[in-house]
């Protein structure tokens, strides 16, 4: 739920470390066999110590990173961004096949095995085997290649053990020194975790309709007020709520203005573990326990420990990756083609 109670600025934080994730995680999209057969065919935008990185493989890359741009509401790329995103693809690739090269050397013995069995798995998350080819189709993967490119990331991972450029772990000074220099992106409004049960309505049915409605709502709060355990039997039994119904109409942690102003009205003046009266919304009926608080102000570091330690073990383990590469780049011979 602490998602729910950060601001912008925080969530970004989520995000930035997502992004770390992926640019450490990311699989290793044609090995050195296939960058020669691509170039043939497509050219190459650039070569590492000869090696040719191809179109193709950035044209890939660039057309990942517009899909992201389109989920956020991009309808049409203009030609600088393009080339921005062609500029930023190209130097990720180039990173990218400096690590290979300097890994290429590293032994995995049981990488095979680790191959296929992570793709076992992967194969049993499908519902059938032709949906799983088919999802190795749309990205021009075989078994083959896909055991290659899962050997070469093992042994990338591999490489950046060995170059103490992983596994770092923040002491509690630098974790509490990032909590009070970055406790703005940690400020958090009132919220309430409450649970409630909806009885629909829609607001242009009959007075009739409307009255039988907020009698089963009156029924039911009856019932709860004998026995408030039953509250999330009640909620998946007759809560009209889709969103909630199934958890036992808990809403989790919610800001003023997530539900309609009556809501709010009730759910923020209740006490802790109450419950309202009849509460009645553009939607229907409402019946509403209140099970948590917490007050405007700031979430604890306690709370957010976990968050930071991630957030800072992505953090040193990009700064140090980069600055490996940096030095890596100065030992390759490294030509750009791209126009």
């Amino acid at each position: 739920m602490i998602l729910k109670s950060l601001t912008k600025r925080a969530i970004f934080c989520l995000i930035a470390i997502a992004v770390l994730l992926l640019l450490n995680l990311a699989p290793v999209q044609a090995s050195e066999a296939d960058r020669q057969e691509e170039a043939a065919d497509t050219g190459a935008v650039a070569t590492v110590n000869g090696i040719p990185i191809p179109e193709k493989l950035l044209a890939a890359e660039v057309k990942q990173q517009l899909a992201k741009y389109a989920r956020y509401g991009m309808r049409q790329a203009t030609p600088e961004l393009t080339a921005t995103l062609r500029q930023q693809g190209l130097e990720r690739l180039i990173d990218q096949e400096l690590l290979r090269q300097a890994s290429s050397k590293v032994v995995i013995k049981d990488a095979e095995e680790q191959a296929r069995q992570k793709m076992a798995i992967m194969k049993a998350g499908f519902t059938s085997p032709e949906q799983f080819e088919r999802y190795f189709a749309s990205r021009n993967l075989t078994p083959e290649k896909f055991i290659e490119n899962h050997r070469t990331q093992l042994r990338m991972d591999a490489y950046l053990a060995s170059q103490g450029l992983t596994g770092f772990e923040p002491t509690e000074e630098q974790i509490a020194a990032y909590y009070e220099k970055a406790k703005g992106n940690f400020k958090r409004e009132e919220t309430v975790k409450a649970r409630h049960i909806l009885i629909a309505v829609k607001p242009d049915v009959p007075s009739e309709v409307k009255e039988q409605a907020r009698y089963n709502a009156e029924e039911l709060r009856r019932q709860l007020m004998e026995d408030s355990g039953q509250f999330p039997l009640l909620a998946a039994r007759y809560s009209a709520c889709a969103r909630s119904k199934d958890q036992g109409g808990e809403l989790g942690f919610i800001k003023r203005g997530f539900m309609p102003p009556e809501f709010d009205a009730a759910a923020f003046s209740l006490p802790t573990g109450e419950i309202s009266g009849v509460v009645a919304t553009k939607y229907g009926f409402h019946i509403i326990q209140v099970i948590d608080k917490r007050p405007a102000g700031y979430a604890p570091l306690a709370e957010m420990h976990d968050f930071i330690k991630k957030y800072l073990q992505g953090d040193m383990a990009a700064k140090r990756k980069a600055s490996h590469i940096k030095e890596l780049r100065k030992q390759a011979d490294i030509e750009v083609l791209l126009n």
